[in-house]
């Protein structure tokens, strides 16, 4: 989940379909659930505070 959380391409939309589907999910709902439980917000929350984060942080090691 750590690898697949980390390539979320924050440039552009996100389909969490496929993303579910790469990280070997059958079903859309049950990536969310896992991926609440690892990162303890739900997907499009994650990434409105990744984004924010990057933001603010210009050049962090996350910021690639």
């Amino acid at each position: 989940m750590a690898a697949t959380v980390f390539a979320i391409d924050l440039a552009g939309p996100i389909d969490w379909g496929d993303l579910a589907g790469g990280a070997g999910y059958f079903d859309q709902a049950h990536f969310g659930h896992e991926f609440r439980a690892f990162t303890g917000l739900t997907p499009t929350r994650y990434v409105e505070v990744r984004r924010r984060f990057l933001r603010e942080h210009p050049g962090h090691v996350l910021d690639s």
